[in-house]
């Protein structure tokens, strides 16, 4: 949560890969999207049924999750596989989860790790010279958030935590999900369309940016390559969404990519959501 103290959600279809051919140029599009993602600040990325296209979500989840989760975890999480045979190719997103593996003794109080639950269930790896103890059997191969309570000569003491517990941004989560559960999820009550056949931004920027400051979560949607969010969610688009929003009214190019679309409504609601933004806007 750092873009101007909001919860954002990214939400793809499971066809925004259907231009990609190669398992190399659809892990690169997805190495683009988390990277933009993570730039923002993005708390959680749907992928959604396009029921006109031969979705490929669990691949998208897969790839998506390897590159938010620390590098001293993969190899724990995610067993070797061709669908991530080049997503170690991609460049870290070092979001703050993602520290360096370190000694026991260079550990400070009150600071967060990201780890995995070991086979006895009472010992977690994340990433330190030695595995820290839980007071609490968990479960093993359970990926969770601890933050260190105390340090001294007889040893750390850790407790599990819930993600929003910290306050810096932690990555994002990723789920699959129908049109219909995505369109009527609470957790994120502004939901934000973007089509060719939208409005154009400047006419909504007013309106956007009242309804932005004035939400603690917005959800951002966005359409396949060859198929906008009128034809994968429905008609009806507009009375299930707050706005409708053509972000290129004046592109000069035939199609704009996904991940440019990303890009440029995560700026824009970043640059709306600011408060002391000049009054002409």
């Amino acid at each position: 949560m750092t873009l101007a103290g909001k919860r954002i959600c990214v939400a793809v279809p499971d066809t925004v890969l259907e231009e990609q051919d190669s398992v190399r140029e659809k892990t690169a599009k997805l190495g683009q999207i988390a990277r933009y993602c993570a730039l923002f600040g993005v708390d959680a990325i749907r992928v959604f049924h396009d029921p006109r296209g031969r979705g490929e979500s669990s691949f998208i989840k897969k790839v998506l999750e390897y590159l938010e989760t620390p590098q001293y975890l993969r190899r724990r999480l995610f067993p070797l596989s061709e669908e991530l045979r080049y997503a170690g190719l991609l460049p870290p997103l070092r979001i703050p989860s993602h520290k360096a593996k370190v000694p026991l003794g260079r550990l400070q109080a009150g600071e967060f790790r990201e780890g995995v639950v070991l086979a006895d269930g009472f010992s977690v790896d994340a990433g330190l010279d030695a595995p820290l103890a839980l007071r609490k059997r968990e479960p093993p191969q359970r990926r969770l958030t601890v933050k260190i309570t105390a340090v001294s000569h007889s040893g750390v003491e850790v407790m599990p935590v819930e993600r929003r517990d910290v306050k810096t941004y932690w990555g994002y989560t990723v789920d699959v999900s129908g049109t219909g559960a995505l369109l009527s999820d609470p957790a994120f009550p502004l939901k934000v369309a973007t089509s060719r056949l939208g409005d154009p931004v400047a006419r909504v920027a007013r309106g956007l940016r009242i309804d932005l400051q004035g939400s603690g979560a917005v959800m951002l949607l966005f359409g396949s390559p060859s198929r906008g969010l009128f034809e994968t969610v429905g008609k009806d688009l507009r009375g299930r969404v707050g706005y409708v929003v053509n972000l290129f009214p004046e592109q000069n190019v035939v199609t704009a990519r996904s991940e440019e679309a990303i890009l440029s409504a995560l700026y824009l609601v970043g640059l709306l959501s600011t408060p002391d933004l000049p009054q002409f806007v």
